[in-house]
């Protein structure tokens, strides 16, 4: 067993600040891939093992037992990460009720930048649009805008299903690489 364990056994004024240095980069080490695991953020999995790191030393030296502190440790790591995801759940749940005091003027900006980006990218599709075949644009209107069944769309243009299935599937790579030129092509 790695000696640094038994470091959180003593109450941490007792220890050298090289020692205490030394212990915390062990814990931070021994538990950071199990605690990034469970919550997939750089900043998050930090704060926690600070935390954790707290915890451990506060509640080290009243320990009973030297037995199994690396399972004690990461048992206190892995609580402690299930309470700050209790935490922002519950924080964003109190942030998702609507409030009449809060100030829209944040939110405002951003749905008028989203209704000008979505503007600019259905211009740029109807241009994509306007550059297919005529028969690629007609099953793309039919089915998309007209909200048409392949069987309606079969009957309207006297063609099989399978027919139609393909005529579909180009005609939405045609579109998409249409589409994709423009929009690349408006950024630079």
């Amino acid at each position: 067993m790695e000696q640094w364990f038994y470091f959180l056994r003593s109450p941490p004024d007792d220890l050298d600040a090289t020692i205490q240095e030394l212990v915390y980069r062990s814990f931070y080490h021994f538990i950071y891939r199990d605690t990034y695991f469970i919550v997939r953020d750089h900043a998050l999995t930090e704060d926690i093992i600070q935390d954790a790191f707290m915890k451990a030393i506060t509640k080290g030296p009243k320990m009973q037992s030297d037995d199994n502190i690396p399972a004690w440790i990461k048992q206190l790591t892995r609580n402690t990460a299930l309470d700050y995801l209790r935490k922002i759940k519950r924080d964003r749940q109190i942030f998702a009720e609507p409030y009449g005091h809060i100030s829209y003027a944040a939110f405002d900006e951003l749905s008028v930048a989203n209704e000008v980006e979505s503007r600019e990218r259905d211009e740029l599709l109807y241009q994509a649009m306007d550059e297919l075949k005529s028969e690629y644009r007609t099953v793309l209107l039919l089915f998309y805008v007209g909200g048409k069944s392949y069987r309606e769309i079969c009957r309207e243009l006297n063609v099989t299903e399978p027919v139609l299935t393909q005529r579909l599937a180009r005609a939405r790579k045609k579109l998409l690489q249409h589409f994709i030129r423009k929009w690349t092509d408006e950024d630079e």
